[in-house]
């Protein structure tokens, strides 16, 4: 009988793609000695996260003697370990990318470009690829060339234009390709894998990603595989004994990108409401999933005789759906196409657009517009009148290592996470395989990516990626260095044969990041809660003070602008009138003022007599600021 864990933890995994085999492992080794209450993850991480989480319901019910609809040794974390040992394997992980159809290769040529085949293998590759997939416009473009030339000058003006004709009929084919591979990701929604197999499985071949996903979140879980596992269901899982009490047994969080708001979204949606068309999501899941989506929605909304359904969210939203929309790897997985009610404003419908007539209900102040667009549009009695498109593909985008997520001004138990690391050549410094810092000292230092490289070529590449992992990054990379976030970071190294959209990993390379996934899960016993405890409540100590001490000498501050004395007197006045967002009673008015008061007065007693709480608080300082969740 396997020793019941005593201790809990959460646990946010980094996106990676293919580097996620490290996951499974690692939260085998944490699940030996603690439970999970809160998960979540980007990407390749989404997956992870979706899977522990299944597991962790799973878990529950088989200690706890609940009945479940699959056999026990696929239920929990015992699965998991089925699991991971399936994507352990050589060739698993390429089965479950299938390309759709006619995007084979495409998908070979992505496949290459983003691996870590050398250069001149890449190049052939890019070279050789018009010709695999525009050959008959190539030829017939040779051909019209050399005929004209043949009508103009004869046998020698044949011979004379055979080197310009070619190398016109491979640029007019170069472009022919782009054209029929844009044609087909459109086709395919932004995508050369949808994530769904085309081909009949009752042959024997292997399930393609979502299809194989659906089937093991169903089994980690218990659930059968017409009864798509929800949020809901991990919210309301089975307690264990004596668990600390908390709103949710299990909660889940992933992020996913909103291509088309431009902005990063958490999920589930808990008040986005957002609508599907059945014949995209045919494309992306598993028809039982569609079938039970269908059916929660109930009554359609017809546009332009195009029905579209209302997505289940909060609760009732599938765990797939939203691991679905946070792996939407750009180019290589498809994303997922959701709809919004267009607003009056809109401009004329266009393609991706159903516009049956003006919209009926206008909204009414700011705030019932702004909510509108930030939520996804909220129900409205008559029906939507118009739908717009909105794309929604990879976390990893926006937020590849989401360590914010379940953050708490005191944490009442860590939230661990799992930070892959690609070391370049250029690394002074050996970086051991997986790394948890020891001391306060470590773990702070600023990531180096060397640009320099022998080519003029490369080294322009290394500059334009080193931008885009710039935009991508650079929030995550400074928290995870910040105290109270750098000490619960474990990072997982990954030479360039590990992982990234290296496919065709042998056994021995797969072995050694499996490994490395149980190293990092094992590293956490050495954690120690009350450092991580101590400094956060430091950092806290710290950050309250000097906001409250900014507070004060902003009231304080002279002179005063003459005419902003109104809104000067608004915080402290509990008899003025406020221009918006009014409280509920007298009384809750009072108390705001009364609150105003208290922090001016810290403030300016902190600030005149101390104690500075500062002087030996962790560095660099944390800052207390208002902003936007997502």
């Amino acid at each position: 009988m396997a020793r019941t864990p005593a201790k809990y933890c959460d646990l946010v995994m980094k996106g990676g793609i293919t580097s996620g085999i490290v996951y499974p492992n690692a939260v085998l080794a944490l699940a030996r000695d603690y439970r999970f209450k809160n998960i979540g993850g980007t990407s390749a991480g989404a997956i992870a996260a979706a899977a522990c989480s299944a597991a962790a319901v799973g878990d529950r019910c088989k200690r706890l003697k609940v009945p479940v609809a699959q056999p026990e040794e696929f239920i929990g974390f015992e699965g998991l370990a089925r699991a991971s040992a399936n994507l352990s394997s050589p060739g698993f992980i390429r089965s479950l990318l299938q390309p759709a159809a006619g995007a084979g290769q495409a998908f070979r040529l992505l496949v290459i470009l983003a691996g870590s085949a050398g250069f001149l293998r890449k190049t052939l590759a890019l070279l050789g690829s018009v010709l695999r997939i525009a050959p008959v416009e190539m030829l017939l473009l040779f051909a019209s060339l050399a005929s004209l030339a043949y009508a103009v000058g004869g046998p020698t003006g044949i011979l004379s234009a055979a080197l310009p004709a070619v190398i016109c009929a491979y640029v007019g084919g170069a472009v022919f390709a782009v054209l029929r591979i844009a044609r087909l990701m459109r086709r395919n929604l932004m995508g050369l894998c949808t994530g769904k197999a085309f081909h009949d499985r009752s042959r024997g071949r292997n399930a393609a990603l979502t299809d194989w996903l659906h089937e093991t979140l169903q089994a980690l879980s218990g659930k059968p595989l017409d009864q798509p596992l929800t949020f809901g269901d991990l919210w309301t899982a089975p307690r264990y004994p004596g668990e600390p009490g908390s709103e949710r047994a299990v909660t889940l969080k992933m992020i996913t990108t909103g291509i088309s708001h431009q902005e990063p979204r958490s999920l589930p949606f808990e008040s986005a409401l957002f609508w599907f068309r059945r014949r995209d999501f045919d494309m992306l899941f598993p028809k039982a999933v569609v079938d039970w989506m269908v059916e929660k929605a109930r009554d359609p909304v017809t546009v332009a005789g195009e029905n579209y359904y209302l997505l289940p969210h909060d609760a009732d939203m599938p765990v797939l759906v939203a691991t679905r929309m946070s792996l939407s790897f750009p180019l290589l997985i498809s994303a997922v196409p959701l709809y919004e009610p267009a607003r009056p404003e809109s401009p004329p419908a266009t393609e991706g657009e159903a516009r049956a007539g003006p919209d009926d209900v206008e909204e009414k102040t700011v705030l019932d517009s702004t909510e509108a667009l930030t939520t996804g549009g909220r129900k409205r009695r008559a029906g939507p009148a118009a739908f717009r498109i909105c794309w929604f593909s990879d976390g990893g985008i926006s937020s590849n290592f989401p360590i914010h997520l379940f953050d708490r001004a005191l944490p009442r138990w860590p939230t661990f996470a799992i930070n892959l690391v690609y070391p370049t050549t250029s690394d002074t410094r050996p970086q051991p395989a997986v790394f948890l810092p020891e001391s306060n000292r470590q773990g702070w230092q600023r990531h180096y990516q060397a640009i320099a490289r022998n080519s003029a070529v490369h080294e322009l590449c290394a500059f334009v990626f080193g931008i885009v992992a710039t935009m991508q990054n650079w929030r995550d990379l400074l928290q995870s260095r910040a105290p109270g976030h750098r000490e619960r970071i474990v990072h997982v190294a990954l030479s360039p044969e590990e992982g990234g959209l290296n496919l065709a990993m042998t056994k021995q390379v797969l072995d050694a990041v499996s490994k490395k996934g149980t190293a990092a899960g094992e590293i956490f016993a050495r954690f120690s809660f009350e450092n991580h405890y101590w400094i956060r409540w430091r950092n806290l100590a710290s950050a309250l003070q000097r906001y409250t001490i900014d507070i004060a000498a902003s009231d304080a501050y002279q002179p005063k602008i003459p005419d902003y004395e109104v809104a000067y007197a608004l915080a402290r006045d509990a008899t003025a009138t406020p221009p918006s967002y009014r409280f509920a009673n007298k009384a809750e008015r009072h108390e705001a003022a009364r609150l105003f008061e208290q922090l001016i007065s810290e403030g300016k007693i902190w600030s005149e007599e101390g104690p500075d709480l500062t002087k030996t608080a962790p560095r660099p300082l944390p800052q207390l600021q208002i902003a936007p969740t997502y």
